[in-house]
């Protein structure tokens, strides 16, 4: 049948639509999806995996090699002349899929987990150091890389934990964050303290205190960054007997998927 020139012209619009109807079936739709752990030790001599003033020096030190100014003692530093006990950790981020459950892997001795597995690795340590008689201070670090070469998609760091919970012990005070050009300085007024990078996709950075007897300290970071983020923060403590304390370190990313 001769189809007339408006007849060709609504038959070629209803084939138009049809395409577009079409493209829009198949549009693809992106999902954000967060990743997020943490980790709980409980630490006390008996534990056994404490670092001596050597071991923990030598640990600095290569963690500066991996994070630069984001190492445990950021930028700027008072550092006390030696160390009480210290441990550190490793702690590795995996997503749930239907192949793997995910969850987390987390040693205190770093070189337990496989260094190349294409995981988001964070690293921590927590060192101790006495000031005074009955008086010590906690000194905490953690650190991820989201940029790293072992992951095989990309994603953005997005938050950043450190927290001690006494078991035998008070938190007679602990430092505030402060705030300027970038960096954010962790100080009670003399040893240990420093100064770390912040980068401009910071959202928050906070601090938590319960000061009553076996009370906590917590510090957290939160923003979203393609590269390295570190977190430190410092409390002082007041007790008689050994250290005994509970470790918690957590993170978590973020990334865009097509679904």
């Amino acid at each position: 049948m001769k189809l007339s020139r408006r007849d060709a012209l609504r038959a070629g619009g209803g084939l138009l639509a049809a395409g577009l109807a079409g493209c829009i079936e198949q549009r693809v739709t992106r999902r954000e999806t967060r990743v997020e752990t943490s980790t709980t030790w409980a630490l006390n001599p008996g534990v056994g995996a404490e670092l001596d003033g050597a071991a923990f020096g030598d640990y600095v030190d290569s963690m500066s090699d991996r994070y630069g100014d984001s190492g445990v003692w950021g930028t700027e530093s008072e550092t006390p002349d030696t160390v009480d006990t210290a441990y550190v950790q490793r702690l590795a981020l995996s997503r749930e899929t239907p192949a793997d459950p995910g969850g987390s892997e987390s040693s205190l001795n770093p070189d337990d987990v496989d260094p190349d597995a294409p995981l988001l690795y964070v690293d921590a340590s927590v060192s101790v150091y006495e000031i005074g008689e009955n008086r010590y201070r906690y000194w905490l670090w953690v650190a991820a890389d989201a940029a790293d070469d072992r992951l095989v998609r990309d994603i953005d760091l997005a938050m950043l934990s450190a927290n001690v919970e006494l078991r035998d012990g008070t938190v007679a005070d602990s430092a505030q964050f402060s705030r300027s050009d970038g960096e954010a300085t962790v100080s009670l007024g003399g040893a240990p303290s420093a100064t770390f990078p912040l980068n401009e996709t910071t959202e928050s950075l906070e601090t938590n205190s319960d000061r009553s007897r076996n009370g906590a300290f917590s510090a957290e970071w939160g923003g979203s960054v393609d590269g390295v983020q570190s977190l430190n923060g410092v409390l002082e403590e007041s007790r008689t007997g050994d250290h005994d304390f509970f470790w918690t370190v957590g993170a978590a990313y973020q990334f865009d998927e097509n679904v």
